[in-house]
C-alpha cells in the first residue's frame, strides 16, 4: 500500500511519495525505510497531549504538536494500513498528522526489544531527565535548549542558558535565533517535537560543532540512525505496559503516563562521553 485512505476516500501520500522526494527529506526517509514493509497498523489513539500507535511490531508514542497547515485528513480507523505509510505522515505539514506519523515511526524503533538491542538504557523510576543527568558536563558551559520545558530555568544555576521558543515567555529567545546562537553553543538540548515540525534537520546542522546534542521527550526516535545526523544522546520513551498507558490516555491522565506504563529511556552514541573526557 502506498497511499492512506481516510473515511471520505481521500488519498493521502504515503511511503512511495516520501521516497520520491529530494535529499532534504533524507532523515525521514532513513527512519521510515528501516521499518519492515510487511508490518501493519492495528490502531492509533489520539489524546489531548499524547498519541499512541499500536502496530504488529509493538507500540509507539509521540507528543501532540498543534498547528501547521491544512486539515487533519485521517479517518477513525487505521487498521490494516502499512506502518511505513502511516509513519510517512511524519512529513505532513499538518502537525497533528505529523504527530501520528512520529508515533508510527516509534512503533517500530522504540519497542523495548529493538531499542534495547541498540543500546537503550531504561531510567530508574524517579530519575530526573537528561538536563539533570548531564549537569556535570554542562556546568559552566553555553547551553541552548529548544523548547521551554517545565522548570527549565533551573539550569541557570550552573550554565549559561539560552531558551529558544516558538511562543517565547519572558527571558526566552524567539526560535529563529537558532541560526545565530546554536553554532556558538557547547551543548544543545532539543525537544523531539522538532522532528514533527520539520525543524530538526536544520537544528542538527547548526549543532555539528557542539560538544553534545541531546534530544529529549516522548517524540524522540531511539534509533542509531539519529547518530548519523549528529545526535549524541536520545532521551525518549518506551511503552512498556500498553494497557496502563492506554488507560492513562483515555482517562485524561496523560501527564502521568511516565508513572503508568511508559518508561523513560536513554541511548547514547557509542564513545561520546569518552570523547568528552579526552577533551576535558
Amino acid at each position: 500500500m502506498s497511499m492512506l485512505t481516510n473515511n471520505t476516500s481521500e488519498e493521502i501520500p504515503g511511503y512511495d511519495e516520501l521516497m520520491s522526494r529530494g535529499k532534504e527529506w533524507k532523515l525521514y526517509q532513513d527512519l521510515v525505510s528501516a521499518i519492515d514493509p510487511d508490518v501493519q497498523v492495528k490502531d492509533a489513539y489520539l489524546g489531548q497531549h499524547c498519541i499512541l500507535v499500536e502496530a504488529e511490531s509493538g507500540w509507539g508514542m509521540s507528543m501532540v504538536a498543534h498547528g501547521g497547515a491544512g486539515r487533519y485528513r485521517l479517518g477513525p480507523d487505521q487498521q490494516g494500513i502499512s506502518l511505513r505509510d502511516l509513519a510517512s505522515l511524519a512529513t505532513s505539514w499538518n502537525f497533528m498528522e505529523a504527530s501520528v506519523g512520529v508515533a508510527a515511526i516509534n512503533a517500530w524503533h522504540s519497542t523495548e526489544e529493538r531499542a534495547s538491542a541498540n543500546g537503550m538504557k531504561i531510567e530508574e523510576k524517579g530519575t530526573n531527565d537528561g538536563f539533570d543527568l548531564y549537569r556535570e558536563i554542562c556546568t559552566g558551559k553555553k547551553v541552548v535548549v529548544v523548547g521551554h520545558f517545565p522548570a527549565i530555568e533551573r539550569l541557570n544555576e550552573y550554565c549559561d542558558l539560552t531558551i529558544l521558543e516558538r511562543n517565547p515567555s519572558e527571558g526566552d529567545t524567539p526560535d529563529p535565533g537558532c541560526e545565530y546562537i546554536i553554532p556558538e553553543a557547547d551543548f544543545l538540548f532539543s525537544t523531539g517535537l522538532t522532528l514533527t515540525n520539520k525543524t530538526m534537520p536544520r537544528l542538527l546542522e547548526l549543532s555539528r560543532d557542539c560538544a553534545g546534542t541531546i534530544l529529549v521527550g516522548p517524540s524522540v526516535v531511539p534509533s542509531p540512525i539519529m547518530f548519523d545526523y549528529g545526535v549524541d544522546c536520545l532521551g525518549g520513551s518506551v511503552v512498556a505496559d500498553p494497557e496502563r498507558a492506554m488507560h492513562s490516555l483515555m482517562s485524561g491522565l496523560e501527564r502521568g503516563m511516565f508513572h503508568n506504563g511508559v518508561l523513560k529511556m536513554r541511548m547514547e552514541r557509542p564513545g561520546w562521553l569518552e570523547e568528552l573526557d579526552q577533551k576535558a
